[in-house]
């Protein structure tokens, strides 16, 4: 659209505020983790007589000159607070709207007054407004600036720093005022290079740390989502979820997929998750510190295994993990995290499932970092949790999982070196037998006692020993004792947790002598495992049994 002058400028806007053809277009913002709108973005478009849409390109600039950019932005704003009390009054409502404020917006005294009066007219809380501004804001007149930025700050706005990393943002804003979210310039993601990924990842983390919530504007592939997402970037906007919809156009996509809006009630819950920061080289130790005491006072000191788990009564959700985590799970035997939660489920409540749900227990009764060390399938891992956020019936809890400690790993293993001898002699026989997997493996032996762990079945090993090595007037009760059926029951009914008994055997020398056994489950697997350990008793022991055995046969 040509204008002859600038008079001709303001007529023509004017005309178009007064019929109708300055409108509010709706981008909606979505949330990284849920993939939920968590608000929309107002933008302005101006639409000529015949239906063209002018680019604000054309008229912004010309408006700032002309004075008459105040006026755009107060009708932005209230046809935004009029979506916003449409969809309330409708059963849907929007958590939030955003509006942008041109620098030239706060030269004028009373655009704090201003903005409250439009949202009064229209019954909208101050919370559900952010006002986005731009670090040119700052740059003209600081002290005015930040006279107005505190009192919209301290009357509940939330104000955001828009397009930061355009070319004119610099670090220093981010110290002087207390922005509740950075919005990071679609630049970053043009080119998806190394060093652009690597730089947005670093200011996201330099975000977290500073408390401050993360957007990213210019989303418009898939491969960009999934970044984002991977650094903890808790909001995105783009032409990937949406372009820019005319009021009608976002509440028909409301209306077709209910489920797309994220409810009021849950904005605090996942803003609180937010604050994680997934980059950080120790996540839960970095958000237990920073939000104990004050945000302002916690200074920051690249670990990828973390996952986000919600929690129910009766069940444990995955929210998110990063591969770092998923490759953990994969070494302890799950293809993926789907996997765990089968095994998470209230119907399958063996060791693992009652390891963490006990940590999950104390995190949420204790509020601090709860950690268990253990072991799966032969894998040794420490998990650590940490409460972060509840809502209604749920509640989020972080968790770290490692699946190999080398500091741990060495130490453990020269102990081992060091005090094995001195352990295994006070044994004549110590085995480790798996029902399932259908192996009983021999770890350690006194005297020369053939291995026979290559048999077929653990009944077979444990038949073949006791016809070898069990005295034959206590081979039917050694068998009775060794029955691998029963076993798991048998431990779980004895108060001590093991079973055991006395039998003739015949280790060395081919001379029979007493012999405690014993059986052990193991609480490392979701497995059965036993260990079967094999002691002589003492001497005077040895006689006192033979003696009553002699006397009284039918005791054994």
């Amino acid at each position: 659209m040509d204008w002859k002058s600038d008079a001709d400028f303001a007529d023509r806007f004017h005309e178009a505020l007064g019929n109708g053809g300055i409108r509010a277009w709706f981008q909606p913002v979505f949330r990284s983790l849920t993939q939920q709108i968590m608000g929309a973005e107002a933008l302005a478009r101006w639409f000529d007589p015949d239906g063209n849409m002018l680019s604000p390109a054309d008229f912004i600039p010309q408006l700032e000159q002309g004075g008459l950019i105040f006026e755009l932005d107060m009708e932005i704003l209230r046809q935004a607070c009029a979506l916003y009390d449409e969809l309330r009054a409708r059963g849907t409502p929007l958590s939030r709207v955003s509006v942008n404020l041109s620098r030239l917006d706060f030269a004028r005294e009373d655009l704090f007054e201003q903005v409250c009066s439009v949202l009064h007219a229209y019954s909208v809380p101050r919370e559900a407004v952010s006002l986005e501004i731009t670090e040119s804001v700052m740059l003209e007149d600081t002290d005015a600036f930040e006279k107005v930025f505190n009192r919209f700050s301290d009357a509940g706005f939330s104000v955001w720093l828009d397009d930061f990393g355009s070319g004119y943002s610099s670090l220093n804003v981010l110290q002087n005022y207390p922005f509740d979210v950075i919005k990071f310039d679609m630049l970053f993601l043009r080119k998806m290079s190394a060093k652009g990924k690597n730089m947005l990842a670093s200011l996201i983390s330099m975000a977290k740390t500073l408390g401050i919530h993360t957007l990213t504007e210019g989303v418009e592939t898939n491969e960009q989502r999934e970044f984002l997402l991977d650094i903890g970037c808790e909001a995105q906007q783009g032409f990937y979820y949406a372009r820019p919809l005319s009021r009608e156009a976002l509440i028909e996509q409301i209306d077709r997929k209910p489920g797309i809006l994220e409810k009021k009630e849950d904005e605090a819950y996942w803003g609180q998750i937010g604050r994680l920061n997934f980059v950080n080289p120790n996540p839960l130790k970095e958000y237990a510190e920073r939000w104990k005491s004050s945000p302002a006072d916690y200074v920051s000191s690249y670990d990828g295994s973390i996952a986000l788990i919600e929690c129910g009564r009766e069940n444990f959700t995955y929210i998110y993990a990063t591969e770092g985590y998923k490759e953990r799970l994969r070494e302890l035997g799950f293809s993926s995290v789907d996997g765990l939660e089968n095994a998470l489920t209230s119907h399958q409540r063996g060791h693992y499932y009652l390891a963490i749900h006990k940590l999950v227990m104390d995190a949420l009764q204790q509020g601090t970092i709860q950690t268990v060390e253990y072991a799966y399938r032969d894998v040794y891992y420490r998990l650590s949790a940490l409460f972060i956020a509840r809502r209604e019936g749920r509640a989020m809890i972080l968790m770290r999982l490692n699946t190999f400690d080398a500091e741990r790993e060495v130490k453990t293993a020269q102990e081992m070196l060091d005090n094995g001898s001195a352990l295994f002699f006070t044994y004549e026989m110590v085995a480790m037998i798996r029902p399932e997997m259908k192996k009983a493996k021999r770890i350690y032996a006194a005297s020369s006692l053939p291995s026979y762990d290559r048999e077929e079945s653990v009944d077979k090993t444990i038949r073949k020993f006791c016809e070898n090595h069990v005295d034959p007037a206590d081979q039917e009760r050694y068998l009775q004792f060794a029955n691998m059926e029963t076993m798991g029951e048998r431990i779980r009914n004895s108060p001590r947790k093991f079973i055991q008994a006395v039998f003739r055997m015949r280790l060395e020398k081919n001379q029979s002598n007493w012999y405690s056994a014993r059986f052990t489950e193991v609480p490392s697997s979701s497995e059965p495992v036993y260990i079967l350990t094999i002691q002589s008793v003492q001497e005077n022991l040895n006689r006192w049994l033979n003696l009553f055995a002699e006397e009284h046969p039918e005791m054994f």
